[in-house]
């Protein structure tokens, strides 16, 4: 008879091991048993086959001794595990359960005791555990302290003789209990578990695979024909790349293959008087600015522009028609920064930048045929979360009244997202998934702690006295529920506070205004809404200078 709580993909144990890498370490006789709790590595053969686990023991273990009078042992992992209630059940006849998957590897032990075993097996695991980590750790941080504490380790590796696993995943429970099983899951925000779940639910019906509840709404379709060609350009690029040079992309290859898949998409549009670039010498060092004036030697507001991408994508190129489209409609110069990106400069970098950019401008904007007396500050994605926490330290500063609006597209404001949001919103088929968001903060911040920075999670902040501020946000985004949750606590601290939710707008989809009507509306909103706050009336812009470039 088939198991049906087999693996299903060779990597099925891979997998679960690296996600849970603590195990128990059982050996010695019956009666004479000892277990310990440690963290392994898992290895396979060309077939895919378990054949090693790697670790170590500390060099007091008594398991030293046992296995050096008998080498087998066994070795017990549990992964992701939960019980099941019936009471989630639309048929209450149902038992109740417990869904995990565990594995079980008879294993014979070598032991390596020499400093360089311990350093690699000490190394890979500590690779493993770090990896994809915010400001992941080295021991090469440790200094001398490392090698003392490594000379009171002992390495093992442990051939495996026979494996044996059980994913009980629902597998045998009805498709109307799988999909109520699922729906508990998701309620009670149990992501790991709920995955393994769908991982091992290949043959299910649709049925069997719930939704978000309450459902998405339908995405717009002229925005749909955006994110559909930018995403597949951009997954065309990356195999293709990836192929080329036989490894995954390193950062620098991922902005250049990000820009290309928007290229088609941020030329035309909106031509302006003039544009230029500028460094200027701030307080964070040289700054490039790339200045856009609709109307040379003209008194006029300043919004200066601050592009999204995760703190770690995109450029001052890939939002060159949107900066246009914001100073051609509103008479304002706009002012796009080249901040630095995430992870060669982590936070606050950035965040540095803009504060230093903004007070440069308070002192010397005349320098560059700029005014600072009514100066915005707005960006999209990342760059909204950098125009709040700019303002935020500025206010902490004594220098709050330098910026006079905010207009934030589409911020998220916290990597904290409801597991609603997650679940309606940031799914894999969306613009921009939960686990991005949750992968780009870990590689913006400088540390763990920053996540709780209220000038980088301004949600966090204490919001009095800041300038008045417009809440740009897609109705099928991941940060919908957060930006309302934003704008309440703003109106509550006695702001003044605009927001507007995009029906079947998702995240990024300003980017689409070349063929979306409904970006186009969020820009005019936005520059309707910055010219009333700065009491900037419409200007009908001059022509563009001859060697101008647009």
């Amino acid at each position: 008879m088939t198991d049906p709580f087999r693996t299903l993909r060779p990597d099925d144990l891979v997998d679960l091991v690296r996600q849970q890498p603590l195990a128990w370490i059982v050996s010695g006789a019956a009666g004479a048993l000892n277990a310990t709790p440690l963290p392994v590595q898992l290895t396979c053969d060309a077939e895919g086959n378990p054949s090693m686990i790697l670790g170590h023991f500390a060099r007091r273990n008594a398991h030293l001794s046992a296995l050096a009078s008998d080498p087998r042992a066994t070795v017990l992992l549990i992964g992701p595990h939960g019980y099941i209630s019936p009471s989630w059940f639309a048929d209450r006849t149902q038992a109740p359960t417990w869904n995990y998957a565990s594995a079980v590897f008879d294993v014979e032990v070598a032991l390596l005791d020499t400093p360089a075993d311990a350093h690699r097996l000490l190394g890979g695991l500590v690779d493993q555990v770090e990896r994809d980590r915010p400001a992941r750790w080295s021991s090469h941080e440790m200094g001398a302290r490392y090698h003392r504490l490594a000379a009171n380790v002992v390495g093992f590796e442990a051939r495996v003789l026979r494996a044996r696993s059980r994913f009980k995943l629902g597998q045998d429970e009805r498709d109307d209990v799988f999909a109520d099983i699922l729906r508990g899951l998701d309620i009670l925000d149990e992501p790991v578990l709920a995955g393994w779940m769908r991982r091992f639910a290949v043959a299910r019906p649709a049925s069997a695979l719930p939704a978000a509840s309450p459902p998405a709404t339908p995405l717009d379709p002229e925005i749909k024909r955006f994110i559909d060609d930018v995403v597949q350009v951009g997954r065309r690029l990356t195999a293709e790349r990836e192929r080329a040079v036989g490894r995954a992309l390193t950062w620098p290859e991922r902005r250049e293959i990000a820009e290309q898949s928007r290229e088609p998409w941020r030329t035309g549009g909106a031509t302006v008087a003039q544009t230029r670039e500028t460094v200027v010498q701030s307080s964070a060092g040289p700054l490039r600015l790339r200045i856009y004036d609709p109307a040379p030697g003209q008194p006029k507001p300043t919004f200066v522009y601050l592009h999204g991408g995760g703190w770690a994508l995109f450029s001052l190129n890939t939002h060159d028609r949107l900066m246009r489209e914001y100073a051609a409609r509103s008479g304002m110069a706009v002012v796009g920064l080249d901040y630095a990106l995430a992870p060669e400069a982590p936070y606050p970098a950035a965040l540095d930048q803009v504060v230093a950019l903004v007070q440069w401008l308070a002192r010397d904007a005349s320098s560059v045929g700029l005014s600072a007396q009514a100066l915005a500050l707005g960006g999209d994605s990342a760059g909204g979360v950098l125009s709040m926490g700019a303002a935020l330290r500025l206010r902490d500063g004594g220098q709050g009244g330098a910026v006079k609006a905010i207009l934030s597209n589409y911020g998220g404001f916290s990597a904290d997202m409801s597991p609603t949001a997650r679940q309606r919103y940031g799914t894999d088929a969306d613009m921009l998934s939960a686990a991005e968001v949750d992968f780009f903060w870990d590689n913006y911040i400088g540390s763990i702690a920053d996540r709780r920075d209220p000038y980088a999670a301004p949600t966090l902040a204490a919001l009095h006295d800041l300038p008045p501020t417009f809440l740009v946000v897609g109705e099928r985004d991941v940060f919908t529920e957060q930006n309302h949750w934003m704008a309440g606590r703003l109106l509550a601290a006695g702001n003044a506070v605009k927001i507007k939710a995009y029906p079947g707008a998702p995240h990024s989809f300003l980017e689409a205004m070349a063929i979306s009507r409904i970006a186009n509306e969020a820009i005019d909103d936005g520059v309707a809404w910055l010219r009333t706050v700065l009491g900037h009336p419409a200007v009908a812009p001059s022509a563009p200078d001859a060697g101008a470039s647009a």
